[in-house]
């Protein structure tokens, strides 16, 4: 019985060790949205998989659909450039969110976009990553229908770009922000 192979990008939210080699990832997708897979003998030394697989990576994945989850046959890294120590722990932050908030199994193109958006930013721009990360869990939870897009954030939460103006608006209104991104967190429950 031949599998269909779906190869997309992905960004590695997060990752677990399981039994000797095996691993778990949770990877948001381009195609897929929020995917749970497994890889077979991936922290093996010989594995091809293994350095592009780390966790927070941008990556090209190639999913086979088994029994309750995706299983990983294929990863190439898609990044040349990499986020600086301060970019990381942001970045790191922002796929926890996402992965604590967005559904499995379920297409979101809008929040890859917000997601590959934020990462590119991140590479090139270090003095704003706050701002960067409150625009960045704004906009996630504004496509998720957790936070309403009021009239004083047009064009900041319903936008896709990370440019200049962008981030100078977002300092008038960042404490309104971050109070409603807290409130909208408390209100889902998550």
């Amino acid at each position: 019985m031949a599998h269909d192979v779906h190869t997309t990008s992905a960004f590695v939210l997060s990752s677990a060790n399981v039994q000797d080699s095996d691993k778990l990832f949770w990877l948001l997708t381009e195609d897929l949205g929020l995917v749970f897979a497994s890889a077979r003998s991936v922290r093996e030394e010989t594995s091809k998989l293994r350095y592009s697989l780390s966790d927070l990576a941008h990556t090209r994945v190639s999913l086979v659909r088994g029994r309750g989850l995706w299983r990983l046959t294929g990863a190439e890294n898609n990044t040349l450039e990499k986020l600086a120590l301060s970019g990381t722990e942001v970045f790191g932050r922002i796929a926890t969110l996402v992965r604590r908030v967005m559904p499995i199994d379920e297409e979101n193109g809008e929040i890859f976009e917000i997601v590959h958006n934020a990462y590119n930013t991140l590479i090139i721009d270090e003095k704003n990553q706050k701002l960067i990360e409150i625009l960045t869990v704004a906009r996630v939870l504004y496509q998720l229908g957790y936070l309403s897009c009021i009239p004083i954030y047009r064009g900041l939460i319903d936008s896709f770009d990370f440019d200049e103006e962008i981030i100078k608006r977002v300092i008038t209104v960042e404490n309104d922000m971050v109070d409603a991104i807290n409130s909208g967190l408390a209100e889902s429950q998550l």
